[in-house]
């Protein structure tokens, strides 16, 4: 004789849910970094070598939205600076002056063209690694 409690089979459920969820998210995550890397490596490619950070501080971050209500789930994929705009001897926190300049500097923008010459490969990318993360799954 078999007995099923309803409580246990409706937790399994919600467990396998969050699973997918997860793997979702995961695949959604990888994808959108795989697609950002073309972004990073042109603005590694096209940063000012004589006043712009090193190409080892460019880096690429992505963050979930939690809190906000209007953007929660929200993931949000970041090509830029290590250490951004913090005056700091060990964060180049120059290159905003670079790329936006200043009263005395003229702009010499190096990330904002990266992202618009490519945002239709960036987007390609993005669709063709999630359908290849999620064929994994």
């Amino acid at each position: 004789m078999l007995t099923l409690n309803v409580r246990e089979l409706a937790a399994l459920t919600d467990r396998l849910r969050d699973i997918e969820a997860k793997i979702a998210k995961k695949a959604l995550r990888a994808a959108a970094r795989k697609g950002m890397a073309i972004v990073r490596d042109e603005v590694k490619a096209n940063a000012p070598e004589d006043t712009s950070p090193d190409a080892d501080n460019i880096r690429t971050k992505t963050h979930i939205a939690l809190q906000t209500s209007f953007r929660r789930g929200v993931l949000f994929v970041r090509v830029g600076v290590r250490g951004g705009a913090k005056q700091n001897p060990d964060t180049p926190y120059y290159w905003r002056m670079v790329e936006f300049g200043t009263q005395h500097i003229a702009a010499k923008p190096f990330m904002q063209p990266a992202l618009e010459n490519n945002a239709d490969a960036v987007i390609d990318r993005i669709a063709e690694e999630l359908r290849r993360e999620l064929d994994k799954a």
